[in-house]
């Protein structure tokens, strides 16, 4: 059934009409009620009203006729108007347009965008589709207009969802802008779309992109120590590494140069960068195939690239921050800084121990002087503190109350691992009010208060986040490997991930800080405790560092016995450490995985941590998970016999560590969905491996 079209100047003539016959109708009655209650002559009355009808009637007729008029002017102009636009758009402007139905049927085009098409004859009537490559829904989305900002004061904050959208579509080979543009027309909407050809300023873009100038630090981490023990082929593998290093610049079409000793500063387009994170940085395997001496130790070599600021300045300073978080994270890997953060490549060699006495002297010496030039020192670990947060935060302490400077460690006093290793410290007077909350460590925090954070750097996973973030001066003491820059550099940094636990590194700082016999037996009685818990009693990334700390710390009193006490398990979490045995599976061969419903006791995550261990001395197994649900979150403990680098793998999923023990929690989530979360990363894993090989 056909509809009328609608005539807006017909409903203007049909409102006179339909008044006429209401005001007749109106003077009919009025005249019989007037005959009817008056004794009236009905003729005089009827021309009366006659009268008056009439002369109401005119009036009402040049109302309206008047009305007419003015719409009508008004609609020829509007009409004279688009008919114009549609002229200037046809005939004056160049650029390609499309008038198109909200459904994307094409109405007309102008010549511009016949022959971007290449089409003549088949554009009416087309959808938008067939030319562009994208629907009508599609084009509105891609170009719709930016909302007002948000306002707070004077300033206005740009939201990134809120952004307008730059729609980019490629018509026969060329690249073009599309804006949108709604257009009335009575009801029923258009729209006029726009096309920019952007061809040329694209492939501009694109080359600036590719040929900016990234910077590059290379620094070979192991040939000084190294050469102490293989000095008389020292000299011909590093002319070795230099000549791959050369060779690989080359084949980069980069400029690079030695301005220090095993130390490089390289420059390369983005573009080169680009195939070097393609191939992994494969340059640091083609480093490690040389080797030294008769054992065949590996040369390990660390990288920082940054391609971030507009600057050569500015990338320079940011490769040597890439460079100083490769080296925090180990060694042997490459960190390359963008503007959308870090991206990490290689780090599958274990770190072997670098540190010095000499270093170690010099960290020392450091922090010893910024503790003396405080008002007051807070030390903290992280939240469930380990025997070895705890030894390291007793060290620390120590060294403060030598210096004589007030101390306070913010820590969960009702943690059970506290309870078993301070026990006997609290009964000297100096450790009876040094045990504080956060709220209190709040409290204590001023501008001249020193933070020192132990065996963590992410402070997220502090006792208390929020001191942190008030901190003005903090310094950091930690063996787990860096995942990220710190928002503020801290005044002493001392991440080593080749250490063993962060009570080995507090035990050197103490040996070359205190006089001997100042350490206290129970004070090295927990510090011990931490490098053993660290260590699985001696069994995993023990270096020579390690047993020469043990040695100290045996010297000052601690017995390994003792500490072992602090080790002492619960019977209810004995039997939730027996169920990981039971649901243990090997997977890919070499990997063996458990997963177990946590009980909610205090013990749960330090069972599935002993699990791992338990696991990873089964023959042939060369990595350990075990998973553990404690209310909604999964807790995963990993180990390593240092052929497969755990860390690697969890930091996918959000954990860290170190290369043979690490850690994770998945929040949100169930065991069977963690699990096979944890074999597709595992999978990835090996398959980067393959592909490296």
């Amino acid at each position: 059934m056909s509809q009328k079209k609608f005539d807006p100047f017909r409903r203007f003539e049909e409102i006179p009409s339909r008044l006429y016959v209401i005001f007749a109708i109106l003077t009919i009655a009025v005249h019989v009620i007037i005959c009817s209650a008056t004794d009236a002559s009905p003729a005089v009355v009827g021309l009366i009203l006659i009268g008056a009808y009439l002369i109401i009637a005119l009036a009402i007729y040049l109302f309206s006729r008047r009305r007419l008029d003015l719409f009508k002017i008004e609609s020829d102009a509007c009409e004279e108007q688009n008919n114009g636009v549609v002229y200037a758009f046809r005939n004056h402007i160049n650029a390609p347009y499309a008038i198109v139905t909200e459904t994307g049927r094409v109405i007309t085009v102008n010549n511009a965008m016949r022959s971007a098409a290449g089409v003549w004859d088949t554009v009416f009537n087309s959808d938008i589709s067939a030319i562009c490559g994208l629907s009508m829904n599609e084009l509105l989305f891609q170009t719709a207009e930016e909302e007002e900002p948000e306002r707070d004061g004077e300033y206005e904050i740009q939201n990134e969802e809120t952004a307008k959208k730059e729609c980019i579509v490629t018509i026969n080979k060329r690249l073009y802008q599309v804006r949108c543009h709604p257009m009335g027309a009575g009801q029923k909407p258009y729209y006029i779309l726009t096309f920019t050809d952007v061809t040329e300023f694209k492939e501009l873009s694109e080359l600036h992109r590719k040929e900016l100038t990234a910077v590059g630090y290379i620094v070979l981490d192991n040939m000084e120590d190294m050469a102490q023990y293989v000095k008389e082929s020292f000299e011909a593998e590093a002319i070795q590494v230099d000549r791959v290093l050369r060779d690989w610049a080359i084949s980069k079409n980069a400029v690079l140069r030695e301005y220090s000793k095993n130390k490089y500063i390289i420059f390369m387009t983005r573009e080169m960068l680009e195939e070097c994170i393609t191939d992994k940085f494969d340059i640091l395997n083609k480093i490690s195939d040389v080797r030294i001496g008769e054992g065949g130790m590996p040369i390990m070599a660390s990288i920082g690239i940054a391609t971030t600021g507009r600057t050569l300045t500015q990338r320079e300073r940011d490769a040597l921050v890439a460079l100083d978080m490769a080296l925090q994270r180990g060694g042997g890997q490459a960190v390359v800084k963008t503007e959308d953060g870090n991206e990490y490549y290689g780090g599958r060699t274990k770190s072997q121990q670098k540190r010095t006495g000499k270093q170690s002297r010099v960290i020392a010496n450091h922090l010893a002087a910024t503790i003396s030039n405080s008002s007051n020192v807070i030390v903290m670990g992280h939240s469930n503190p380990d025997f070895d947060s705890i030894g390291a935060c007793i060290g620390i302490a120590a060294l403060c109350m030598y210096l004589g400077v007030e101390v306070k460690i913010v820590i969960d006093t009702e943690n059970e691992n506290f309870k078993a290793c301070t026990a006997k410290l609290k009964q000297y007077s100096d450790y009876k009010s040094i045990f504080i909350d956060a709220v209190a460590g709040l409290e204590e925090c001023s501008f001249s208060t020193l933070l020192v954070i132990v065996d963590a750097n992410n402070f997220a996973i502090l006792e208390a986040p929020e001191i942190a973030e008030h901190s003005f001066k903090t310094a950091v003491i930690d063996h787990h490997i860096k995942k990220q820059e710190f928002a503020e550099a801290p005044i002493v940094q001392y991440i080593d991930p080749s250490a063993s636990s962060a009570s080995e590194l507090v035990s050197e700082i103490l040996e070359f800080s205190l006089p001997a016999g100042r350490l206290r037996k129970e004070e090295a009685n927990v510090l011990m405790s931490g490098i053993m818990v660290d260590t699985n009693n001696f069994t995993r990334t023990v270096g020579t560092r390690t047993f020469a700390a043990a040695l100290y710390l045996r010297g000052a009193g601690a017995s390994t016995e003792y500490a072992r006490t602090f080790f002492e398990e619960a019977f209810d979490d004995y039997l939730v450490e027996s169920k990981f045995g039971s649901g243990a599976k090997i997977y890919r061969d070499q990997i063996a995985i458990t997963a177990v419903e946590g009980t909610g006791a205090s013990g749960d995550r330090v069972a599935a941590a002993k699990a791992a261990d338990k696991l990873l001395s089964v023959r042939s197994v060369s990595a350990a998970f075990a998973l553990i649900r404690i209310g909604t979150t999964v807790f995963i403990s990993a180990r390593s016999d240092g052929s497969i680098n755990v860390q690697l793998i969890l930091e996918k999923i959000g954990g860290g560590g170190h290369f043979d023990v690490a850690g994770a929690a998945l929040a949100d989530t169930d065991l069977s969905a963690a699990e096979e979360l944890l074999r597709a990363t595992i999978d990835s894993y090996f398959e980067n491996s393959s592909q490296k090989n």
